[in-house]
């Protein structure tokens, strides 16, 4: 299942701790939260889903927008999102997140996961090496909230996968986990 890449012993020993029974089984709770807060989301945001595909009735260009983005191995998965849309509703509605509500889709197929690693353009890391590429990337996680530049936020993805727990990612989901750095805008 994993791509022929060559194995660092960083990504080695983290993928062996991931393979200990009680971690692969929390992995397993992991999913069914991802799976089961996706379909919630989803649900719930039926109306605001209705509204945006109203708002982009008039819209020549389409309503969704796809991206290429590196997965787990490096795999690529085509994400969805809906295009920005002018005007004060549209500054409204992106500003509360509505165009990434189609990402929850790929949460559900399992492309991502609501934590984790940060999602990558291809080219942006040679090879997709370190532990970070043994798990599902992340809507949110310690890179999103903390990393100040790239090599930070890949120190911290990587220590991420390394160091997972269900309750660290429990904390991150809950907003426990207080920023140490701030991000950049």
């Amino acid at each position: 299942m994993e791509r022929a890449v060559l194995r660092t012993p960083d990504v080695a020993q983290a993928a062996q701790r991931l393979r200990r029974p009680t971690l692969r089984a929390a992995l397993v709770a992991k999913r069914a939260l991802d799976i089961l807060l996706a379909v919630l989301a989803l649900v719930a945001l039926v109306p605001v889903i209705l509204l945006m595909l109203v708002a982009h009735l008039g819209d020549e260009g389409g309503w969704i927008e796809r991206q290429v983005r590196l997965g787990r191995d490096g795999r690529p998965v085509a994400l969805m999102r809906f295009r920005a849309l002018p005007g004060g509703l549209g500054r409204a509605l992106d500003r509360l997140g509505a165009r990434d509500i189609l990402l929850l889709f790929a949460v559900v197929r399992g492309q991502l996961s609501f934590v984790g690693p940060r999602v990558l353009a291809p080219g942006t890391e040679a090879g997709h090496t370190g532990p970070r590429r043994l798990m599902a990337p992340g809507l949110t996680g310690p890179a999103q909230r903390w990393a100040a530049d790239p090599d930070s936020a890949a120190r911290l993805d990587d220590a991420y996968v390394a160091r997972w727990s269900i309750t660290g990612d429990l904390r991150l989901l809950s907003g426990a986990a207080r920023r140490r750095t701030p991000t950049p805008s």
